[in-house]
């Protein structure tokens, strides 16, 4: 009778530490996993910030181009019609060399 006591005492004890353990796994892993896509984000963010501000000055600086080659040209249109012939070859450029 005492031998059942003490496989009982055991399983109660053993059950209670391996119950522990995993409820400490979890929270470990719980906050393993949310600063992990927390970081995963805050790349994403500051990734599609800065292509976005890239591009925006890519426009102004596209667009003063174009101004300055029309006001050079003495023609209204022709300063455009440069920057976006140059900016078409440049995209095909890349399209091209991105599919080799």
């Amino acid at each position: 009778m005492s031998r059942g006591l003490i496989d009982h005492l055991i399983e109660l004890l053993s059950s209670a530490i391996v119950r522990e353990m995993l409820t400490d796994l979890d929270k470990r892993l719980r906050t393993y996993v949310t600063d992990m896509i927390h970081k995963i984000l805050k790349r994403i963010i500051l990734t599609i910030a800065g292509l976005t501000l890239t591009m925006v000055g890519i426009i102004f600086l596209l667009v003063s181009s174009a101004i300055y080659l029309s006001e050079h040209l003495h023609s209204t249109w022709m300063g455009c019609g440069i920057v976006g012939i140059i900016i078409v070859i440049a995209g095909l450029i890349l399209y091209a060399a991105s599919h080799r």
